[in-house]
């Protein structure tokens, strides 16, 4: 289990003053601003449970997944991870947790993906046998087979991926951190990865906390979704429980032609087949999903609260 108190984090920055003046007083004596990253939180996450974490830019989402995996230190309050405290970095709490940041590798740029795996058997003190049953499970789920021994630097984005995944799982973790998994991916690799993820999950008992700026991604794999706002969370819940649905939000790009000109148009989901009754169907050229920004849907999600107060 994941249980956090109280828990709050701030960071310090220097503040730059402007012109040749402010520069030579900076170098004397700089003038600081603290920040309060996150704040006042409190959470359990029971064993086993895929869990969404979602929120805007500099929300708090990736102090968050620092703090539970030991990269940073809270400035109050306390964290258990599996009632071990992160920060402590011990080599059993190592051992229980995976993860993977969308923007850093594990992989070494020059290597196939078999070397670095190899290595990190060696690092978790993985049992030959053991290690050899892992990589064999992760490398049919995965279908990894045919690029394991070719240098990561010539594999696609979507293929490096899969290997990060089997880097941060080789060791059976029970607990897997997953910050913006699918950044860049195509829909086919999403799929994929949706697939692997919820097996992984059904089959190993292994709990997942995924952050990530796409709803698809916390539609398609969570039951439970967290959302973290200027440092606090503002919601705990099922996403199935939430005041409002993203369905509401979204727009559809009609593009249609007008004579010898195509013209567009941008309409709310609940007016579409309305607009391509009056337009005539003969005229359609495409109709397109436009989805909601994580932003404006956290922004709708409070103004409707507000408005049933």
């Amino acid at each position: 289990m994941i249980k956090i108190e109280d828990l709050s984090f701030e960071y310090t920055t220097f503040i730059k003053n402007p012109g040749i003046k402010g520069t030579l007083k900076d170098l004397f004596k700089r003038d600081i601003k603290k920040i309060n990253a996150l704040e006042k939180i409190n959470l359990k996450i029971r064993d086993g449970e895929m869990v969404g974490l979602i929120g805007p830019n500099g929300a708090g989402k990736t102090t968050l997944t620092k703090l539970l995996t030991g990269i940073l230190h809270p400035t109050q309050g306390t964290i258990l991870v599996n009632s071990t405290i992160p920060s402590n970095q011990n080599n059993q709490f190592l051992k229980e947790i995976g993860v993977l940041f969308g923007q850093k590798s594990q992989l070494s740029w020059d290597l196939p993906a078999i070397d670095t795996l190899n290595m990190l058997s060696k690092i978790y003190s993985i049992p030959t046998d053991r290690y050899q049953s892992r990589l064999q499970e992760l490398t049919r789920m995965l279908d990894v087979e045919k690029i394991l021994r070719i240098p990561v630097r010539k594999l696609s984005l979507g293929q490096r991926v899969r290997c990060e995944l089997m880097c941060s799982l080789i060791h059976s973790p029970k607990y897997l951190f997953l910050d913006e998994p699918t950044l860049g991916l195509d829909i086919v690799t999403q799929s994929s990865i949706y697939k692997f993820l919820k097996k992984e999950n059904r089959e190993h008992h292994t709990t997942i906390i995924i952050t990530s700026h796409y709803l698809k991604d916390i539609e398609e794999l969570t039951d439970r979704l967290l959302i973290i706002m200027k440092g606090s969370l503002v919601y705990d819940g099922s996403t199935n429980d939430l005041p409002i649905n993203p369905e509401e939000f979204q727009h559809f790009l009609i593009k249609y032609s007008d004579g010898e000109k195509q013209k567009e148009i941008v309409i709310d989901a609940k007016d579409v087949s309305k607009k391509i009754e009056e337009l005539g169907i003969e005229k359609i050229l495409s109709v397109t999903r436009q989805g909601i920004s994580l932003e404006d849907f956290v922004m709708n999600l409070f103004a409707k609260k507000e408005q049933n107060k």
